[in-house]
């Protein structure tokens, strides 16, 4: 295809941006990738100018790029969709967002993000005592939550209950059952009251890439005998009162919205139950975190990268269950609380780096970089001249490369394979010349190339050549380290 028969549209499919962009990526009449901070419509910023003014201010690449009004928006945008949802259902409970500070604990945007909650509250949550440092010195807000989550020692719990004594809103989840009883015993020594959040291990399984985390064996969390052990504690130690959160957790990025239903169908049934055992003093049902991004933009469960929900298809089952849930057990619907990381900061950094070399296929299959003669991008007619007479099996495959059209093509990229393992066999015994294996390869790449050609004009590509056109695709060279320079 020649450059002047592409387009934008092309483009964006090619790329899939409505896919993943989530409304913040598109492409703009110049064909330049460009960022909506604010969504779509809205201000709109050219990742181009933005290179040229890094180049003239002489900044050195990769260079990560933040985008932090978009981290406004999304907070913006859960907020919305949980209230959205309680209005619509006449949920009684309220929504209190609080953000995992291990996602991203740059200064820069543990702020922002609390900037933009402060109308709603929103909160911050730990997991270590690192972590509940950060915490306690940003998020000040009387009103915003602060979750303790993790293995906590008594420096860590001690740090929570000063965090108290300063009039935080600070929740210790009580992951092992052992920390319970140091808990109270602090919290007497300290003279300061407690908050007491109560995590199950439940057995309802995530979907995804960190599924193995989740479930019966799950690392962290009470399982259900030990939660009712720690109901006799609190009733031992007349704490009951200080028990105001229930808390799970199945996994990071959960793929499937019904899982997502299933998993806050178990952990409401376990928040009912516990209000009827006597804890009546929970306030908070907290989901934990697991709200994913579509990172490819196919919104499907067969890529762990993906997803078939919405955050709007997310929030309102979230609320429909948990309300639905509470009033069939007759408890009063409690304050939603969720711990989402990526979902608010996932798209709004990128990392721009120099492409210092490509391997490009033009109409004639001519490589832009540097010459070679064979392989998958050698020009067409870069095969070795090796004599037919004194090669058969090169002489095999221009035959089939000639031989080759639409109807017989499959039968033809079989026949094919099969010469060019043929061929690296006899290499590997010492029977067949290195100019007769060139020839033998630079063939087998002009019949895919040619194979593409007839797979583009087909409804229905046939099974061993499907995707042949991935394995051919153009190659670009870039110099970065994905573990120093990854947003």
């Amino acid at each position: 295809m020649s450059n002047s028969d592409w387009s934008i549209e092309r483009s964006l499919q090619l790329y899939n941006i409505p896919g993943w962009g989530a409304g913040y990526f598109s492409i703009n009449t110049k064909g330049h990738l460009v960022v909506h901070p604010f969504g779509q419509p809205g201000p709109v910023i050219d990742l181009m100018d933005v290179v040229d003014d890094i180049r003239e201010r002489k900044l050195g690449f990769p260079c990560v790029v933040r985008f932090q009004d978009l981290l406004r928006s999304r907070v913006k945008q859960l907020n919305d969709v949980f209230r959205s949802a309680i209005a619509q259902h006449g949920y009684k409970g309220q929504y209190f967002g609080v953000y995992p500070t291990k996602v991203n604990q740059m200064r820069e945007v543990v702020e922002e993000i609390l900037d933009a909650g402060a109308p709603w509250h929103f909160g911050l949550e730990a997991g270590s005592k690192g972590e509940l440092l950060i915490v306690l010195a940003l998020n000040t807000d009387p009103e915003a939550l602060t979750i303790c989550n993790g293995y906590k020692d008594e420096e860590y719990l001690r740090l929570a209950l000063m965090g108290r004594k300063l009039g935080r809103k600070i929740l210790v989840v009580i992951e092992k059952l052992s920390e319970l009883p140091h808990l109270l015993r602090l919290a007497e020594e300290m003279n300061v009251q407690p908050l007491i959040g109560l995590r199950s291990k439940l057995s309802t399984k995530g979907t995804g890439k960190w599924e193995s985390s989740s479930g019966d064996f799950a690392k962290f969390g009470l399982t259900t005998p030990e939660l009712i052990r720690a109901i006799d504690i609190l009733r031992a130690a007349g704490k009951v009162e200080a028990a105001k959160l229930f808390h799970f957790h199945v996994g990071s990025q959960l793929t499937d919205i019904r899982t997502v239903k299933d998993v806050v169908n178990e952990g409401a049934r376990f928040y009912a139950k516990l209000r009827k055992m006597g804890l009546s003093s929970l306030e908070y049902f907290d989901v934990g975190g697991g709200l994913g991004v579509d990172y490819v933009g196919a919104r499907s469960t067969a890529h762990v990268s993906s997803l078939n929900y919405s955050m709007e298809e997310y929030a309102a089952d979230v609320v429909y269950t948990v309300q639905q849930i509470c009033n069939n057990e007759g408890v009063p619907e409690p304050n939603l609380v969720s711990e989402s990381g990526r979902a608010l900061t996932a798209h709004h950094a990128c990392l721009l780096m120099n492409v210092f070399g490509h391997i490009e296929f033009g109409e004639n299959g001519a490589v832009h970089e540097e010459s070679a003669s064979s392989g998958p991008n050698a020009p067409a007619d870069a095969v070795a001249p090796v004599p037919e007479d004194q090669s058969p099996i090169v002489r095999e495959m221009r035959e089939i490369v000639s031989g080759m059209t639409p109807k017989n093509s499959g039968e033809s990229y079989n026949d094919a394979v099969a010469k060019k393992e043929q061929a690296l066999t006899m290499f590997k015994l010492g029977i067949l010349g290195l100019e007769e294996r060139a020839a033998v390869e630079g063939l087998f790449w002009r019949l895919c190339r040619r194979l593409v050609e007839i797979n583009k004009k087909r409804k229905r590509v046939p099974g061993p050549t499907r995707g042949l056109d991935d394995r051919l695709a153009d190659q670009y060279m870039a110099n970065f380290s994905l573990f120093q320079s990854a947003p």
